[in-house]
C-alpha cells in the first residue's frame, strides 16, 4: 500500500484538487451542492475511464501502426458507449438508494449528450497524459542510454590512457635496463684496465640514470633541454663502445630547449637510430634535428637503413611515440614516416602552443 502511494500521490494530489474545483465551481455558478456520495460515484466512473483509456485501450490500439486509426475511432465509440451506460447505471442505483435529487427513468437525449460531452473531455484528458507518459519514458530511455554512451566511452578513454601509460612504463623499463647493462659491461672492461675513459663513461651513464628516474618522479612533461642533454649522453656512450665514428648528426635551435614535451620522445629515436640504422657510411650521416617552423616544433630524422634487421623491425618504440603524442596533444599533432629501398625517414609537427608554460 505504501508503495502504491509513493507511486501514485502526485495523480491523487491531481484528482483531489480537480474535484474539488469542479464540485465548488457548479455549486456556486448552479447554486446546487449534492451529496459526497454523488460525487464519489460518478468521479469513480470518471477515474476508471481515464486510466482504461491511457493504460488498456490505447496501448492496444496503436500496436499495429497500419490499422491504429480505424482500431482508435472503434475503441473510442465502444468505451463512450459503455461510460453512458455506466452513468446511467449509477444514477439508477442512486435513484434505488433515494440519494439522486432528480430521478431518471431512461436514456435521454440530454442525459447522452451530457455524458458523451464528458466521456470526449475525459478521454482527451487521457490521450494526452498516455502521450506525455510516453514521451517522458522515452525522454528517460533516451537519456539512459546516452550515461549508457558517454560511461563506455569514458571507460574507452581510461583504458587508452592506462595502456597509454603502461606502454610507457615498460618503454622505460625496456631503456634503463638495455642501456645499464650494455654500458656497464663496457665500463667494467675499461675500469679493468684503469682507463680514465671510464670514469667519464660513468658519469654520462649516471646523468641518464638520474633522468630516467626525474621523468617518474615528476609527471608527463619536462623541458626539452634536459632530453636534448640526454641524447647527446647517449650518443657520447655508443661512440665510447664503438671502435669507428658514429656518422650521426644531432642538430637543434637554441630556442627548442626552452619548450616542454613529454619525455623520452628524442631519446627514442635517436635509439631507433642506433638499432636500426647504418651508420658505417661517412657520405650518408644519419640525422636527428629539432627546429621551429611557424609555430610548430619539427622533429625530423633520417638514416641509412641497416639492411640485416629491416625486415625484423616492428616499430613498437615508433608506435608507442605516435600513441603517447596523441594522447598528449590530440590530433592537432602530426606523426609521419615512410620506409624506401635505402632510407627511413620521420617527421613529427607539434604546435608550439601545446609546448609552452607549466604542466
Amino acid at each position: 500500500m505504501a508503495k502504491w502511494y509513493s507511486n501514485y500521490k502526485i495523480h491523487l494530489l491531481i484528482w483531489l484538487l480537480y474535484m474539488i474545483y469542479e464540485v465548488l465551481s457548479l455549486g456556486i455558478l448552479f447554486h446546487n451542492f449534492r451529496s459526497p456520495l454523488i460525487y464519489l460515484s460518478h468521479y469513480l466512473v470518471v477515474v476508471f475511464l481515464f486510466y482504461f483509456h491511457a493504460n488498456i485501450a490505447l496501448p492496444n490500439a496503436t500496436r499495429n501502426k497500419k490499422v491504429a486509426p480505424y482500431l482508435i475511432v472503434v475503441v473510442v465509440l465502444m468505451e463512450l458507449v459503455v461510460y453512458v451506460f455506466a452513468q446511467y447505471t449509477v444514477r439508477l442505483f442512486l435513484d434505488a438508494i433515494k440519494i439522486s435529487a432528480t430521478p431518471i427513468k431512461a436514456l435521454d437525449t440530454p442525459f447522452v449528450l451530457r455524458n458523451v460531452y464528458r466521456g470526449v473531455l475525459f478521454m482527451g484528458f487521457s490521450t494526452g497524459f498516455y502521450f506525455l507518459r510516453n514521451y517522458v519514458a522515452e525522454r528517460k530511455k533516451t537519456a539512459a542510454l546516452e550515461k549508457d554512451r558517454l560511461e563506455k566511452i569514458i571507460q574507452q578513454q581510461k583504458t587508452a590512457q592506462e595502456l597509454v601509460l603502461a606502454e610507457n612504463a615498460f618503454l622505460k623499463a625496456q631503456i634503463k635496463p638495455h642501456f645499464l647493462f650494455n654500458t656497464l659491461d663496457f665500463i667494467y672492461h675499461k675500469v679493468n684496465a684503469h682507463s680514465a675513459v671510464a670514469g667519464e663513461a660513468i658519469v654520462k651513464l649516471a646523468e641518464m640514470m638520474r633522468f630516467a628516474i626525474h621523468t617518474e618522479e615528476t609527471g608527463h612533461h619536462l623541458q626539452l633541454a634536459n632530453e636534448i642533454e640526454q641524447v647527446e649522453n647517449l650518443i657520447y656512450l655508443y661512440q665510447m663502445r664503438k671502435n669507428s665514428p658514429l656518422n650521426v648528426h644531432f642538430s637543434y635551435e637554441q630556442g627548442v630547449k626552452e619548450l616542454n614535451l613529454i619525455p623520452l620522445v628524442l631519446l627514442t629515436l635517436m635509439e631507433n637510430i642506433f638499432k636500426h640504422a647504418n651508420l658505417s657510411n661517412a657520405d650518408d650521416v644519419a640525422f636527428l634535428e629539432l627546429k621551429i617552423i611557424k609555430d610548430q616544433l619539427h622533429i625530423y630524422t633520417t638514416n641509412l637503413i641497416e639492411v640485416k634487421v629491416v625486415n625484423h623491425s616492428e616499430k613498437s618504440g615508433l608506435k608507442n611515440i605516435q600513441k603517447r603524442l596523441s594522447y598528449a596533444y590530440g590530433d592537432e599533432v602530426c606523426f609521419a614516416y615512410q620506409t624506401s629501398h635505402t632510407h627511413f625517414s620521420l617527421q613529427i609537427e607539434i604546435p608550439i602552443a601545446f609546448l609552452k608554460g607549466p604542466f
